[in-house]
């Protein structure tokens, strides 16, 4: 089995890593043109790529495990939905308020296990904690959430008068946001503050005495990952029209940590990868098998967790 990765891994190596890069650009860009019936889908797994980079940030970097990412996801998908369906507000309103809230209420569950140094398996209850209070408190206010039937369904955005109602109007636009916020995340890591954050992951105890407030670097991390994955299901809801429980399910947080292994911790390209991969598997294992996809996922887990640790692009890399 060695022998096989370590052949794969050489054949990895030799690929130009550049090139391969700008044809997934390309790519990207011509995929409404390419498969003009699966522009709803390319949307919908570009939303979920950014939606893995923002999970990658806490667990990649920090190395905290959160079981909430469906909570923040939810959370921006459904401030959307309320202020469109049942205030009449614009849809771009509640970006900001989605993003203010998720800032808000990441901050009240990580301030204890983050900021009082209570040990990470605390943050990993926290988060269960939390994941679970947002879903059954919107399962069960229906006054407020609509409960299962969720809130929608609600007519497409407009963009200086242009109607996104068109699935290739909203790729596009998806696809700038997703660049933009991809890249400014790729840049935070690639800072000193990335730099810190990741010996932080390492060595903790040193870099407080080195005299970093590790505290606050992992509590802006955390920060930033709600803040994001809250832009990501603000962004989704636009594209399905509706905001349902599903979206802050357990099942949606164990699909993004999969995505995550499989790609690779701490990489962003990876997650992104895997999660757009997936997701298109997701779509095909339906049509031929209800149950494939959950199955391949478990499967995935162990493979990743057992054999290749580091992921797809740990894989490339040649990461032992």
């Amino acid at each position: 089995m060695s022998d096989r990765l370590s052949d794969v891994r050489d054949v990895a190596r030799g690929l130009p890593r550049r090139p391969l890069l700008a044809v997934g650009v390309l790519l990207l860009l011509a995929v409404p043109f390419l498969f003009p019936g699966q522009s709803d889908l390319a949307t919908e797994a570009l939303i979920f790529g950014l939606f893995a980079i923002s999970v990658d940030i806490v667990l990649g970097y920090a190395g905290l495990l959160s079981l909430a990412p469906a909570a923040f996801f939810g959370l921006g998908a459904y401030t959307v939905a309320k202020l469109v369906v049942d205030y009449g507000q614009s849809f771009w309103l509640g970006f900001p308020l989605a993003i203010v809230l998720a800032l808000i209420l990441a901050f009240v569950v990580g301030y204890v296990p983050i900021k009082r140094r209570i040990g990470n398996v605390y943050f990993v209850l926290f988060t269960l904690a939390f994941g679970a209070i947002v879903h059954d408190f919107f399962f069960v206010t229906t006054w407020l959430t609509g409960g299962s039937d969720g809130l929608g369904f609600f007519g497409p955005p407009e963009v200086l008068g242009i109607d996104l109602g068109g699935s290739t109007a909203y790729y596009y636009l998806t696809l700038g946001a997703v660049a933009t916020v991809g890249y400014g995340l790729y840049v935070l890591i690639k800072s000193d503050y990335g730099d810190v954050l990741h010996a932080t992951r390492q060595n903790e105890l040193r870099m407080r005495y080195l005299g970093y407030d590790t505290n606050r670097e992992l509590m802006i991390a955390w920060l930033v990952s709600a803040a994001v994955s809250a832009f990501a299901g603000a962004v989704y809801v636009g594209l399905v029209g509706i905001a349902s429980p599903s979206l802050v399910s357990f099942a949606l947080t164990g699909d993004v940590i999969i995505w995550i292994i499989v790609g690779g911790t701490g990489t962003l390209l990876g997650p992104f990868a895997a999660a757009i991969g997936l997701v298109f598997t997701q779509e095909l294992l339906q049509n031929l098998w209800q149950g494939g996809y959950r199955l391949l996922l478990g499967v995935l887990f162990v493979v990743f967790v057992f054999v290749l640790p580091d992921g797809l692009v740990g894989l490339l890399r040649g990461d032992e």
